[in-house]
């Protein structure tokens, strides 16, 4: 297992920046920075792709066994599922 500072040391040793990366990739600059840090699906793709690893070797505890698919992705850091709809929201065409 990487931890944050393996990784950025290794993108480094092979002349790469974490601010180039993401740029390649067409990402934020701060992008593979966050990707350390905290999960950032795109930030950590980028990250691996760029050292020639799959992400799941770099971050094994953000990656499980079963693949994610993109749909349960967005839903992974919500508490409530499916929120309640409240009337006042919708949108109503006033004659």
């Amino acid at each position: 297992m990487w931890d944050r500072h393996a990784i950025k040391a290794e993108v480094y040793r092979r002349g790469m920046t974490l601010r180039g990366i993401a740029r390649a990739a067409g990402l934020e600059p701060s992008a593979c920075n966050v990707a350390l840090l905290r999960r950032h699906w795109r930030g950590e793709a980028a990250i691996a792709a760029a050292l020639g690893v799959e992400p799941s070797v770099l971050w094994p505890e953000r990656y499980s066994a079963q693949p994610v698919s993109p749909r349960q992705r967005s839903r992974l850091g919500r508490r409530i599922a499916s929120p309640k709809r409240d009337s006042r929201l919708t949108c109503r065409r006033v004659r």
